[in-house]
């Protein structure tokens, strides 16, 4: 039984509740996996090192709920020729933050990445070989949501 969050294919352990998702390969069996679990419910940190690149160290949420994963293929890469800066137009309203971006033949959402980090979003948009790239900062802890029409992408940034 997992949990019904999704995850990349890559991933050996899912980082919502640290079960194992494949079987590792000869090298993961020989690197070094200390596992710190602080909390069933709270996070996990791997620390993983082949002897050869620096050691990698990897903070993932650790749960107990168990329920079914769906794997997330990786998109391939685009290729693009030039990137831009996009027209950005960014108001508060009290407790929010409006973001107002001009990526013009930007056909759907589908086209748009917007990840939350930490304390930033970034912005990534394709129209055919030509790519548009922004990166904003957000409060930590923020809830972000977008929409798309019409050549605007219309982000609401709430703490």
């Amino acid at each position: 039984m997992n949990c019904s969050n999704k995850v990349e294919a890559i991933w050996m352990y899912c980082p919502f509740c640290g079960n194992g998702l494949r079987e590792q390969t000869k090298m993961e069996q020989n690197e070094i996996k200390p596992k710190f679990v602080i909390n069933p419910r709270g996070m996990s940190i791997t620390i993983t090192s082949d002897n050869i690149s620096p050691p990698k160290i990897d903070v993932r949420p650790y749960g107990e709920n168990r329920h079914h994963h769906h794997v997330v293929e990786q998109k391939p890469a685009r290729e693009v020729k030039t990137t831009e800066e996009p027209k950005t137009k960014i108001q508060r309203i009290k407790n929010k933050q409006i973001i107002t971006m001009d990526i013009p033949d930007v056909k759907s959402l589908d086209d748009i990445e917007v990840k939350q980090l930490q304390q930033s979003i970034e912005i990534k948009a394709y129209a055919g070989d030509k790519a548009y790239f922004k990166l904003i900062p957000i409060p930590s802890n923020a809830t972000v949501n977008n929409e798309f029409k019409d050549g605007i992408l219309k982000i609401e940034v709430e703490k």
